[in-house]
Parts: structure tokens; C-alpha cells; sequence
């Protein structure tokens, strides 16, 4: 219960974050258009993370491929049991396309290590809101090596039509459009040194969907 109640208290605070930043940017335009994979994972009573590959439009200039990790931690004090502060990290941009290999859904694997993806380029911030003072501190998110493999189990299949999703966490807003075929999967690997050992994941065959990162 009490993981509960300071889960709800949290997200009742999104929209003083929301206040301190008044403009938008959009960073990151992706249209996703082959295989695709998923996951999140709890990583404390008060921490997860999340992770989506997937394959892009295939140009003249050859295949593309893309990432998105977002994560979400509460500090609480050990003596009193008080929130102390929040942070919410964001990574997403393209990502060399043979780095998520796989023919089908069937087995496919992400190996890449974050650290030598162009700055420039592909985003990582961490965002920390202090529930004391109201201020929040950014700087650079994790780097570091990802190796995931996913395996298609069939438990569960899911035909999406179109979606239209807006999901915030922290400055950034995820606006997704999706048309896909979907299944849940078996995932093992690491995300930055986490074992995923617990993680709920899904695979499958996006048909021009589209994803769009906003920071507020």
C-alpha cells in the first residue's frame, strides 16, 4: 500500500515539473516500419525501466533503426519513509541497424554500446526533481552496453489498428502513432549492467508507425 500511495502522490506532482518548462521541442521524428521488440522491468518497490527497439524505413541510404530507454526512481528517506526526490531519465535516437539483428520475430537481439553513439544525435538526460526545494537538476543519462535477446512465445497476440498514445516521463512526452502485429516474448540479457530477470516484453511487426519525442 504504501508503494502505492507514493507512486500517486508522485505523478501528482508531473504537473508542477510541467509548469517550470514552457516551451516544446520536438527531438526525435522515427518512422517504425519492421520488427520490433519490448520491455519493462521493475527494479526496486520505487524504480523501473523501460526499453523499445525497432527496425525504420529502408531509404536509398540503406536500413534504419532506432531506441528509446526511459527509466523512473523515487529516493525515499530510510528514517522517515519521506520521498525525497524523483528522477526520470530519457535516451532515444537512431541507432546503427545492425545493432538489433533477427530475421523474424522469432529471435531477434539488440548488442550495442550506448557510449559510442554520436551526442549529437542520440539523447540521454537524466532529470532529477527535488520534492524539498522544487528544483530540478539535469544532466547526461547512463551509457553503456545493452545485450538483449528476444524470443516470440505466442502467449498472448495483439492486432493493432491505430494508436494513438501520449506517455510522459518527466521534460519528455512520447507521442506515438502504431499499427502493428504484436506477441508477447521471452527476453534475457542486461540493460547498463541490470540483469533483466523479471520483465514483461513483447515483439513484433510494426506497419508505419510513427514515434515523436518532445521536450518540454
Amino acid at each position: 500500500m504504501r508503494r502505492v500511495f507514493y507512486i500517486s502522490a508522485m505523478l501528482s506532482l508531473l504537473p508542477l515539473l510541467s509548469l517550470r518548462m514552457t516551451s516544446q521541442t520536438t527531438k526525435f521524428r522515427f518512422v517504425q516500419d519492421a520488427e520490433f521488440a519490448n520491455l519493462s522491468q521493475s527494479t526496486s518497490p520505487f524504480s523501473s525501466f523501460s526499453l523499445q527497439v525497432a527496425r525504420g524505413l529502408t531509404t536509398s541510404s540503406g536500413a534504419t533503426a532506432s531506441l528509446q530507454y526511459t527509466a523512473f526512481s523515487i529516493s525515499v528517506d530510510p528514517t522517515t519513509g519521506i520521498a525525497t526526490s524523483i528522477t526520470f531519465t530519457n535516451e532515444f535516437g537512431p541507432i546503427p541497424p545492425t545493432t538489433f539483428t533477427g530475421q523474424n520475430t522469432q529471435n531477434l537481439a539488440l548488442s550495442i554500446d550506448t557510449s559510442t553513439l554520436d551526442p549529437s544525435v542520440f539523447f540521454t538526460e537524466s532529470c532529477t526533481l527535488d520534492l524539498t526545494t522544487f528544483t530540478t537538476t539535469c544532466g547526461p543519462g547512463p551509457v553503456g552496453v545493452i545485450n538483449l535477446q528476444f524470443q516470440e512465445n505466442g502467449a498472448q497476440r495483439t492486432t493493432i489498428h491505430a494508436l494513438q498514445q501520449e506517455v510522459t516521463n518527466g521534460p519528455v512526452t512520447t507521442v506515438s502513432h502504431q499499427r502493428s502485429d504484436t506477441s508477447t516474448a521471452n527476453v534475457q540479457g542486461s540493460v547498463y549492467g541490470v540483469a533483466v530477470s523479471s520483465a514483461s516484453a513483447n515483439d513484433g511487426v510494426n506497419h508505419l508507425s510513427s514515434i515523436e519525442m518532445i521536450h518540454n
